[in-house]
């Protein structure tokens, strides 16, 4: 699975930090305004993904999950919703910036395995296995190396 634009939806976050009571599309804060967040939190998400190697891979059953949970609060310690029934007070923010930053720096180095296989960094395996970029490549390195230990 490929990283995604996104890993909730504008619903989805107004569900978790408004619970549902006084949210107003027409309010201060749109569920457009909502999306952008959404999307930009993501992107951070991506970015340490992708550093991490697991953009291009197939995602285990708990990976969607994480992901969602991470996203959803990424945007909310971002969102200032004045119709908002439940706010984060700043305990929690502090809290929740520091899992985030833990969390965000997992996935860059590789530590939190979110593909399937046990692929992450702490998995042991081989190295001396050459390494290659694309499926021809990644083809090209067995086969020569088949013919040298044959």
């Amino acid at each position: 699975m490929a990283c995604s634009a996104a890993y909730v939806t504008a619903d989805d976050v107004a569900e978790f930090l408004c619970r549902t009571e006084g949210y107003s599309a027409q309010g201060k804060v749109t569920l457009d305004d909502v999306n952008r967040y959404i999307k930009k939190t993501a992107a951070r998400i991506n970015v340490h993904l992708s550093a991490g190697g697991q953009c291009a891979c197939t995602w285990s059953a708990y990976a969607a999950d994480y992901l969602q949970e991470l996203n959803m609060i990424m945007t909310a310690l971002l969102i200032q919703c004045p119709e908002c029934s439940r706010h984060l007070s700043d305990e929690e923010r502090q809290y929740y910036y520091a899992w985030i930053d833990q969390q965000l720096g997992l996935l860059r180095e590789g530590k939190l395995d979110l593909c399937e296989g046990a692929t992450a960094a702490d998995y042991p395996a081989l190295g001396w296995a050459a390494q290659g970029w694309t499926e021809f490549n990644q083809a090209r390195i067995i086969v020569d190396d088949i013919a040298r230990n044959s």
